[in-house]
């Protein structure tokens, strides 16, 4: 399987695995989005005709680390709030 293709996978299945409830497979998800990004930047570096596949693969696990990322603490976040408030 080409890398760029491997890292746009990678990066798609990130932003999914954010939505999941469980923190832990939320931290798993970042750091298979980090290897996705780190897939992309091979890719491009192997050859620079597929430029296009590499930025799609790069905006989506970037997008999958910060979605695994924020995702939690917004909900730690919450659930403060709901303790202090009430």
């Amino acid at each position: 399987m080409r890398k760029d293709i491997a890292s746009i996978v990678i990066g798609v299945a990130a932003m999914a695995v954010s939505f999941c409830p469980f923190i832990p497979i939320q931290l798993i998800g970042a750091v298979a989005a980090v290897v996705g990004f780190r897939l992309a930047r091979e890719a491009r570096r192997e050859d620079y005709r597929r430029d296009l596949t590499c930025s799609i693969g790069t905006v989506a696990s970037i997008a999958g680390v910060v979605l695994c990322l924020l995702t939690p603490v917004v909900y730690l976040v919450g659930q403060i709030i709901l303790l202090v408030a009430g």
